[in-house]
């Protein structure tokens, strides 16, 4: 049904049109201009909806080509999400304002009520006071001094996975990396090591959850949430699986006691610093299952599209090989040597750049709210897509191309700051992002010095779109290095 009926676009716009449209965002009516605002009124709406449902099979089956469609409707566009209308926010200008300026004018919205279901009043999903209470006491934990700590654990644990690997061996990188990921977030944060069985209920539950909860952001009514179908039923079961891990390690700690130095203890141990009050056993749960999805399945989508991307561009890996071998010789990274890397941080933000950790966040307004010369109103539901903004051709020149060198420091100075934000902006912005850059960066390097990546047989990965889009099967061919070689090329 839907292959008949596309999307409509609204009107065509080139890239010219749609960077002279960049330069010059429209401007928020001042609040006497909208002493009498009619929200919605004026704002351009998307074509191509279905009786009842409205967009909702678009946003469903083809989300990635959906969001980007919306762009050549405007800055903001009028969509329907079943028999509710909602807004699209495509402009950086604005979604910078919602994220950043006016703030406190939102709350999280649709997909993280949603999102209660499994991290219930988590940092991800929390709101208002409680939020940057839970801000507070978290957020010192990601800084420099303990993720230095953290670089060494990082790389021990890479290097045990990659020691494992034979020249010429045919690896499922998407499912390795998941491994390493869950690995590394439970032996770094939590200090503890997942027996197969437990280790086994995460890698089997998380994509259900994540699916599952990226299905309820855009069902068109609730009611789908409680029928007794198949998907709801596997969701439920995972929901109890991931549960049980989680009750598991926080008992093993309890039972370790206070003697570990690692993320559990300092929440057990935090205290907000302007009132002195800690967290709850609910609330410690809460943060830990926030900390596992975030950990865990994020950070492996993006090394498993970086592992992609080089092995499908051999001149890049190896220009990347050849700054390892150059910076740490033969010795192992630590944690100073990843600002040196710069071409490092180069793939890993245009990586990051084509394959964000999220492909769209919603945000509701609290109150009837002025946005790019329209009025939004209260209790609506706001979309926007980091996707289809940092794949946006008004704001990167040929933005399908992986181009690390775009990171340069003189051509990055011509990107705007608001267009790239793959871990979101604000005081709802990623906590761990800083965490989970250092781990990415060991892991290739310690991935990269010693193997080159080619592809294997079969198709393209492409993306799998579920809250936070993972890649499909993505097996690669694994060449070893010889020692005292900058690089050797893959057969």
């Amino acid at each position: 049904m839907l292959a008949e009926h596309p999307p409509r676009r609204c009107h065509t716009t080139s890239d010219a049109e749609g960077a002279a449209m960049l330069k010059k965002p429209p401007r928020s009516p001042s609040p006497r201009q909208t002493a009498e605002p009619v929200p919605g009124a004026g704002i351009p709406r998307m074509p191509g909806g279905y009786p009842f449902l409205g967009h909702a099979l678009q946003l469903r089956f083809r989300p990635l080509e959906f969001v980007r469609s919306l762009r050549a409707c405007g800055d903001i566009v009028v969509f329907r999400l079943g028999p509710r209308d909602a807004y699209a926010v495509n402009h950086p200008d604005l979604i910078r304002q919602m994220l950043v300026t006016d703030a406190k004018s939102f709350m999280k919205g649709r997909m993280f009520e949603k999102g209660r279901l499994v991290a219930r009043n988590g940092l991800f999903t929390s709101e208002g006071d409680f939020h940057l209470r839970q801000r507070r006491i978290i957020q010192p934990l990601f800084r420099r001094a303990h993720i230095q700590q953290y670089a060494a654990t990082m790389r021990q644990i890479a290097q045990a996975h990659v020691d494992t690997w034979r020249d010429g061996q045919e690896v499922r990188m998407d499912r390795e990396l998941f491994d390493l990921a869950l690995t590394t977030v439970t032996r770094v944060l939590f200090s503890t090591r997942l027996d197969e069985g437990r280790s086994e209920a995460v890698c089997r539950s998380l994509p259900v959850l994540l699916e599952g909860l990226g299905r309820r952001a855009v069902a068109p009514i609730d009611l789908l949430d409680k029928l007794p179908t198949v998907m709801n039923y596997r969701f439920g079961k995972a929901l109890s699986l991931m549960q049980s891990v989680i009750e598991g390690i926080i008992a093993e700690h309890r039972v370790r006691g206070a003697d570990t130095a690692d993320l559990l203890a300092a929440l057990l141990a935090g205290r907000d610093e302007e009132t002195g009050e800690g967290m709850t056993d609910e609330q410690v749960y809460d943060e830990v299952v926030t900390t596992l999805i975030a950990g865990t399945e994020t950070t492996a989508g993006a090394l498993s599209w970086a592992c992609y991307l080089l092995s499908r561009h051999p001149h890049i890996q190896r220009r990347l090989q050849d700054e390892l071998d150059e910076q740490l010789g033969d010795r192992d990274i630590t944690f100073e040597d990843l600002g040196k890397l710069r071409f490092l941080q180069q793939v890993m933000a245009e990586t990051l750049r084509l394959h964000p950790s999220t492909w769209m966040l919603m945000r509701s307004p609290l109150t009837v709210v002025a946005l790019g010369g329209h009025v939004l109103p209260a209790g609506s539901t706001v979309l926007f897509s980091i996707y289809a903004l940092q794949r946006d051709p008004a704001l990167y020149p040929h933005p399908e191309e992986f181009d690390p060198d775009r990171w340069a420091p003189d051509r990055a100075a011509q990107i705007k700051r608001d267009a790239y934000i793959p871990f979101g902006a604000g005081v709802r912005g990623c906590a761990g992002e800083q965490f989970a850059r250092a781990e990415m960066a060991v892991i290739l390097a310690v991935m990269l010095r010693q193997y080159t990546l080619s592809p294997a047989s079969g198709p393209p990965a492409k993306p799998i779109v579920r809250l936070i889009p993972m890649p499909s099967a993505m097996p690669l061919i694994v060449h070893r290095r010889p020692r005292g070689h900058s690089f050797q090329e893959a057969p």
